[in-house]
């Protein structure tokens, strides 16, 4: 029988030094991704983006180990992306798993697996490592949040109190999106109580008052995205895009009415993520009760950008990403990029930017 050419076991991936290309392997509890950057600047542009719904984090709830199945799926993708990672030449490649493998009773067998089949050496973060990962990532974005970050996983939710570009506290709680749905299908009122005792677990909540709350992660992007899609909102980014405290619970019932079929017809939200919408809505809901938070705001930008973030030079971390990411735009495809400079004084003057 035949085998494919990304599973055949492959040598360890090397840097190929000076090409400036940058990947990261994000190997989550449901999705297990590959983002590939360009470019050693504030805001490396993504040149590659390619997930497969892995599902790892599945039978943690049930039983606390990697299912045969999804470990299958799981390696068959990664030795892809190990494959593309030698074919594009990329200079730093960082391979990092999240909650499901961190908690798995076999994980040592899927480490081992991925190891031998694609020649990739995976990093295990800790959960404390996640959630600074996923704040870094949204002062990556909006260099001025003050508030509460929320990281939704798929195996667990980070906490983390952000302020003037500083991480401050932080939690990690076993209520990703995942076990969410298995807690969910024992009934519809097992779901309050279990994130009501997860949430008490954080004794700094009134540090969250009356600010915003910034969410991260697949599910709560998708019901921005729903969001967006009901309310007709005009402009279908989902970066700072802003929602009242009240959203999560008008979105649940919104959930529960819409025919599975008409959400699909919204494409931005990807249909493996439709079942755990109605809890990750609930789970928000509660959050911001919990924090007394002001409003919510979506985030783009989260674990991986962090990872990318921490790595940078402090003058680099300190510039403006908007700023920077159009004076990167502007040398790469600008007639003239030297003038860019020239005209905005000159609009300072004539508009009174002083």
């Amino acid at each position: 029988m035949s085998v494919l050419p990304w599973l055949r076991p492959r040598p360890p991936v090397v840097a190929v030094p000076g090409n400036g290309l940058t990947g990261i392997i994000d190997i989550g509890s449901n999705s297990v991704r590959l983002v590939v950057y360009a470019g050693q600047t504030r805001t490396p542009a993504v040149i590659f983006n390619e997930k497969v719904m892995a599902g790892l984090g599945r039978g943690i709830a049930s039983d606390g180990r990697l299912s045969g199945g999804s470990i299958k799926v799981a390696v068959a993708a990664l030795a892809r992306f190990a494959m593309l990672a030698r074919d594009m030449g990329i200079a730093d490649l960082r391979v990092v798993a999240t909650a499901a493998v961190r908690e798995a009773s076999n994980a040592a067998r899927f480490i081992d697996a991925v190891r031998d089949t694609c020649g990739l050496d995976i990093e295990v973060i800790s959960g404390e490592a996640e959630a600074r990962g996923a704040a870094l990532g949204v002062i990556a974005g909006i260099p001025d949040a003050d508030g509460i970050v929320g990281d939704l996983g798929g195996g667990s939710l980070e906490l983390i109190r952000v302020e003037r570009g500083q991480v401050h506290d932080r939690i990690s709680l076993p209520i990703g999106a995942l076990r969410l749905d298995a807690v969910r299908k024992r009934g519809a009122r097992a779901l309050r109580p279990f994130i009501a005792t997860a949430l008490a677990r954080v004794d700094w909540a009134a540090k969250g008052a009356g600010k915003p709350f910034y969410m991260v992660g697949g599910s709560w992007r998708a019901l921005a995205q729903l969001d967006i899609w009901s309310t007709d909102y005009p402009l279908p980014v989902i970066q700072q895009y802003t929602m009242a405290t009240s959203a999560p619970a008008r979105l649940a019932r919104s959930l529960s009415r819409v025919d599975p079929k008409t959400l699909k017809a919204v494409t931005a939200i990807s249909t493996s993520r439709l079942p755990s919408l109605p809890g990750a809505a609930l789970l928000l809901g509660e959050v911001v009760k919990r924090l007394g938070s002001s409003s919510i705001v979506a985030s783009a930008y989260g674990l991986r950008e962090g990872l990318l973030y921490e790595r940078m030079p402090a003058e680099l971390q300190a510039e403006d990403p908007l700023l920077a990411a159009a004076r990167d735009e502007g040398a790469r495809s600008g007639r003239f990029p030297e003038h860019g400079d020239l005209l905005m004084h000159w609009m300072d003057d004539v508009f009174g930017g002083g």
